[in-house]
């Protein structure tokens, strides 16, 4: 037990340098920042099905605070086995995009006596139709107290063009009870191509599961 705590204070530690190692690194280039916020909701439909609603809206920095794009998510999960699940789902934003997609989420591991969870979840989206794009993403996930956990994650985005974007992010999530939990993340968000820009994004969330 002492040796997983041990464990659980240098992820601590690690993850907060590498935050501090990417801001610095990106620092003197072009940068935004901005503020997204979540409400998530989701429910068993039978022992190996959960519906999955969500609402995402994405404010813009300090010199413009409005309400930049909205975004309106709904997926079925189904669980394939204990390390696999499928996932089918449409996505509608503000601007317009109507992007349905298909997923697949895999346990990697699970390590430190299953205090630790490794996973990766690659999705692939049929944006408005016609063009067809690539998420894949590895996160770890580790609990530091009762009903408290954080991840650090990063995602890779692939099109036609190459690889346009990845975002890294890192955050914590707080159960309030069986029923509503909160979480807190930063997230450096990269748009890859003729010039490189970077995000700083806060993000709060609450999820309610039924």
């Amino acid at each position: 037990m002492e040796n997983l705590k041990t464990w659980q204070k240098v992820a601590i530690v690690a993850t907060a340098l590498a935050g501090g190692v990417a801001f610095l690194s990106v620092a003197t280039a072009e940068t935004q920042t901005g503020l997204w916020t979540t409400v998530n909701v989701s429910g068993k439909l039978g022992e190996k099905v959960s519906l999955n609603v969500e609402e995402e809206f994405r404010f813009g920095d300090v010199q413009d605070p409005g309400l930049q794009r909205q975004h309106t998510d709904l997926s079925v999960a189904f669980k394939v086995a204990d390390v696999l699940t499928g996932v089918s789902g449409y996505r509608n934003t503000s601007a317009g995009e109507h992007r349905p997609y298909v997923g697949l989420g895999l346990r990697v591991a699970s390590l430190f006596e299953g205090s630790v969870d490794l996973d990766s979840y690659t999705r692939l989206e049929f944006r408005d139709f016609d063009t067809l794009r690539a998420r894949s993403e590895l996160s770890a996930t580790w609990n530091i107290a009762p009903g408290v956990s954080t991840h650090l994650s990063n995602e890779l985005f692939l099109d036609g063009s190459g690889l346009p974007g990845n975002r890294a992010s890192v955050g914590v999530t707080k159960a309030i009870n069986d029923t509503f939990g909160v979480n807190g993340y930063y997230l450096l968000d990269t748009a890859l191509g003729d010039a490189t820009s970077h995000t700083h994004v806060m993000g709060l969330g609450l999820s309610v599961s039924l």
